[in-house]
């Protein structure tokens, strides 16, 4: 199973929260987006995944090539 993307693994979540460390109401509110955009893109991720591999099954089954020999 791959490991879910993780949006701190793309930028540079630290510097952000140098920045924010003065204004908390800010960094709460920036922590709040990661938690929410990292759940997204792993909601996505799976969506394509399971659509990738209904795809691939649906293709196999509607394959007859092998019914004409």
């Amino acid at each position: 199973m791959p490991e879910c993307l993780d949006i701190r693994n793309v930028i540079e979540i630290e510097q952000i929260r140098k920045l924010l460390k003065g204004h908390p109401d800010l960094l709460s509110m920036f922590e709040v987006l990661c938690i929410t955009v990292n759940k997204r893109l792993n909601e996505d991720e799976q969506a394509v995944s399971l659509m990738t591999l209904e795809n691939e099954v649906e293709l196999l089954l509607s394959d007859h090539s092998s019914d004409e020999e």
